[in-house]
C-alpha cells in the first residue's frame, strides 16, 4: 500500500511540474520620471533630447518570451555645422521609469557627429549600450534595449534633423526553461521507472 502510494505521488509530481514551468504573465506600467541626459555633449555636438509626454499611459501585461516597443524620445542638435568639435564622441544617459516594477533602469550611450566628402554630406549617430537585464525575483526578469539612431543630410546641409528613439521590454525568465516535448518524455521516463521500480520489488516478494 505505501509502494502504491509512492508511486502515485511521483505520478502527480511529474504531472504538476509539466504544468508550472512556465512564469506568470506580468503588467509592466510606465511611470513619468523618464528622461534622457544629454549634458554630456555640451562640449561636442550638442544634443537635446524631448520624452514622449505620453509614457506615464502606458501599460502592458507581457507573456514569457514576449516584447512590447513604444516611442521613447526624439533627439537631435540645434547646430547648423560641423566642425572639428563635433567629431569627439559625446556622452547621452537614458533613464526609463517604471511604476510597475517600481524602478528606474539607467542606459547609457554615445553620440558622435560626421562629416565627409568636403563637408558635402553632414549628419550624427546615437548607439546605445546593450540592453540592461532586471531580476523581478521568482527566475522570472526583464530586459529594456533603447533603439540606435542617426541622421543625415546632403548638398551642404547642416546636421540639424531629429530622430526617433524606441523602447523595447522583453519579458522572459532567469531559469532555462525546458520544451514541451522535452518534459513530456522526462515525465514519462520518471513514470516507467517507478512502475518498473515497483515490478521488480512485487517480483522479490
Amino acid at each position: 500500500m505505501k509502494r502504491r502510494l509512492i508511486f502515485l505521488c511521483t505520478v502527480f509530481l511529474v504531472l504538476g511540474i509539466m504544468g508550472n514551468v512556465r512564469a506568470a504573465p506580468f503588467t509592466f506600467d510606465m511611470g513619468a520620471g523618464s528622461d534622457i541626459d544629454t549634458s554630456g555633449t555640451s562640449d561636442v555636438l550638442e544634443m537635446y533630447a524631448s520624452v514622449n509626454g505620453n509614457l506615464d499611459g502606458i501599460s502592458y501585461e507581457l507573456e514569457p518570451g514576449h516584447c512590447h516597443s513604444f516611442h521613447f524620445a526624439t533627439i537631435g542638435t540645434n547646430e547648423g555645422w560641423i566642425n572639428d568639435d563635433d567629431l569627439i564622441p559625446g556622452e547621452v544617459t537614458a533613464y526609463v521609469d517604471f511604476d510597475s516594477p517600481e524602478i528606474v533602469n539607467s542606459i547609457n550611450g554615445t553620440s558622435l557627429g560626421f562629416a565627409g566628402c568636403f563637408h558635402f554630406c553632414q549628419g550624427w549617430n546615437l548607439t546605445w549600450a546593450d540592453p540592461v537585464v532586471v531580476d523581478l525575483g521568482g527566475g522570472s526578469q526583464y530586459t529594456i534595449e533603447l533603439s540606435d539612431v542617426g541622421y543625415g543630410s546632403w548638398f551642404w546641409q547642416g546636421p540639424d534633423g531629429t530622430a526617433d528613439i524606441t523602447a523595447t521590454v522583453s519579458y522572459g525568465s532567469s531559469i532555462p526553461v525546458p520544451e514541451p516535448a522535452t518534459m513530456f518524455l522526462f515525465g514519462i521516463g520518471l513514470i516507467i521507472f517507478a512502475f518498473i521500480a515497483r515490478r521488480g520489488i512485487a517480483v522479490k516478494r
